[in-house]
């Protein structure tokens, strides 16, 4: 029983572990659910027109600041992708250019990444064999930096620092803003044809986008939709 006590303990520690190294892309959190819901609830049309929603809404920020401290026992190269411009800062230095990597020796550090996007939501996915991003990094919206006449950054800040949100964006390639959701084939339950006319019932509320199959010859379609035969 022992034995079986040490595997499992075992067993148990090296699953966290690897879940520990799982990198992720991290944003400011609630930020992608507002972006998401401004773009889903504005994509209504009536009739061809565009339907806007009638309530106030908010944006995500476009300006973030990432950061996190490590502890190396070797270097290590660390890959960055972002979602918007960006720079990147180590212990305060920042590096020249836009680094796809960057090189991190041994002992204590800070990274920091500043990323601006006003279109989509500011994002970096951040890997290297023991540094990765996930939720355990801090972000802020604020900007209350002081730097010294070398470059580096002040130790002291008044800056409030949030935990960082993500999903399960965990490749570099899948883009927050890239996200869309599963689709499957919905049939209709029932056509009514009237003429040059059809109407085509899906027997439940629902959204998505419509494909058409077999057209043939030429001519105007016009395609009419509504939560009733009334609309």
């Amino acid at each position: 029983m022992k034995g079986v006590g040490l595997a499992f303990l075992f067993s148990l520690f090296f699953s966290f572990n690897l879940l520990a190294q799982q990198a992720t892309w991290i944003w400011y959190p609630g930020d992608y659910e507002i972006w998401l819901s401004n773009n889903m609830q504005n994509r209504r049309t009536d009739r061809g027109t565009f339907f806007p929603v009638f309530w106030k809404i908010d944006s995500h920020y476009p300006l973030m600041d990432f950061h996190k401290e490590f502890t190396l026992t070797k270097p290590e190269t660390v890959a960055i992708y972002a979602e918007g411009s960006y720079n990147v800062k180590l212990d305060g230095k920042p590096f020249e250019g836009t680094p796809k990597t960057i090189s991190v020796p041994a002992g204590k550090h800070k990274i920091n990444v500043k990323v601006f996007n006003q279109a989509t939501v500011p994002a970096i996915y951040v890997k290297g064999q023991t540094i990765v991003s996930d939720s355990s990094w801090l972000v802020t919206f604020e900007d209350k930096e002081w730097i010294d006449e070398t470059g580096k950054t002040s130790d002291v800040s008044a800056t409030k620092w949030l935990n960082a949100g993500s999903w399960n964006f965990y490749q570099p390639s899948a883009l927050p803003s890239q996200f869309k959701l599963p689709v499957k084939p919905q049939r209709a339950v029932s056509v009514i044809r009237n003429g040059s006319s059809m109407l085509v019932d899906f027997g439940k509320e629902t959204f998505g986008f419509i494909r058409l199959h077999g057209l043939k010859g030429s001519g105007k379609l016009n395609l009419y939709y509504g939560e009733s035969k009334e609309e």
